[in-house]
């Protein structure tokens, strides 16, 4: 059986996979807030309050409740998740693999602190030139972006007792092949066009996870270069997959038509805090009946079976 987690961590990205047949756990990507920032507020209270009745309405008006207190009467858990004390909640205290797919950092916000907290066996982390304008960022993210440096531009095969890989697409090993694990994009050539279009999504990884009769596609950020290369060379593989990860955050960058058509999924999972203005999720809702946002679903948890079956459960059912 594989146990997949998407968790609520507002804008941004964190997947958690148990792998229970090899007893191992990966994590991939990670974004630590304490709360929604102020733009997420600002969105969703226009939601909310259509969804509380006239006296509390009026009460957030005159400023007599708080945000959080306008999104408790709607019933709207106004904090995200920290996927440390959820993984701590899990009991799991060590992860076989971390895979960064990429080095933005609502992708990598807070991997210091798990480094800290939560033993790591193996970073997937590709080489790059990317850079970060560190006065932009909060005094953890710099310390975040710090180790992502640190491991990034090392040489070493091994530093402070992780394991560094940087697998890329069609490379087999046979620890993630034993979890059915297949590395779609990104390649040599799909860096370069990152680096050259500076554009670090188009070097995103895009994860296949096979298990017996299902099919797991995670699209980090990829956008149309790469999921263009995809089609090309893997159209047959993602055909009819139980869960897409849709790219980007659900936007419309993300979302190229050909492919999701081709994937045609049972359940899409958008990962965001705030809306885009460019959200794409009524174009995934063409081919999938099911494509339900982190933001209103809270965390989503499935559990597939070998037998082909599938059981999920949502934080909040709206």
């Amino acid at each position: 059986m594989i146990r997949i987690h998407f968790l609520n961590v507002g804008h941004g990205d964190c997947i958690i996979v148990e792998f229970t047949d090899t007893n191992r756990v990966a994590m991939i990507d990670i974004n630590r807030s304490s709360d929604f920032d102020d733009k997420t507020k600002s969105e969703l209270e226009k939601e909310l309050f259509n969804l509380v009745d006239k006296n509390t309405q009026l009460f957030y008006q005159l400023n007599m409740i708080s945000f959080s207190e306008l999104a408790q009467k709607a019933n709207f858990l106004s904090q995200v998740e920290d996927p440390i004390e959820y993984l701590k909640s899990k009991n799991i205290n060590s992860i076989f693999r971390f895979i960064s797919t990429h080095p933005h950092m609502d992708h990598l916000s807070g991997l210091n602190a798990l480094s800290e907290n939560i033993k790591i066996g193996n970073l997937w982390i590709l080489k790059n030139k990317y850079q970060q304008e560190l006065e932009k960022l909060s005094d953890e993210q710099v310390n975040d972006w710090k180790f992502y440096k640190k491991y990034r531009d090392t040489n070493e095969h091994k530093l402070d007792n992780i394991t560094v890989v940087r697998p890329e697409e069609g490379d087999f090993n046979e620890f993630w092949k034993e979890d059915g694990i297949y590395i779609l994009a990104p390649n040599k050539d799909l860096i370069d066009t990152a680096h050259s279009k500076n554009n670090m999504n188009i070097m995103s990884y895009v994860l296949l996870i096979k298990y017996y009769s299902h099919k797991i596609v995670l699209g980090g950020d990829a956008e149309e270069d790469t999921w263009k290369y995809i089609i090309d060379n893997y159209s047959s593989e993602i055909e009819n997959v139980t869960i897409l990860k849709a790219s980007h955050h659900g936007r419309e960058s993300g979302y190229f038509q050909p492919a999701v058509k081709i994937m045609n999924p049972d359940y899409t999972i958008v990962s965001v805090g705030k809306k885009p203005k460019t959200d794409a999720s009524n174009k995934y809702r063409q081919y999938c009946d099911n494509v339900w946002s982190t933001r209103w679903k809270g965390n989503i948890i499935f559990e597939l079976y070998s037998s082909g079956s599938v059981k999920y459960w949502t934080q909040f059912d709206r």
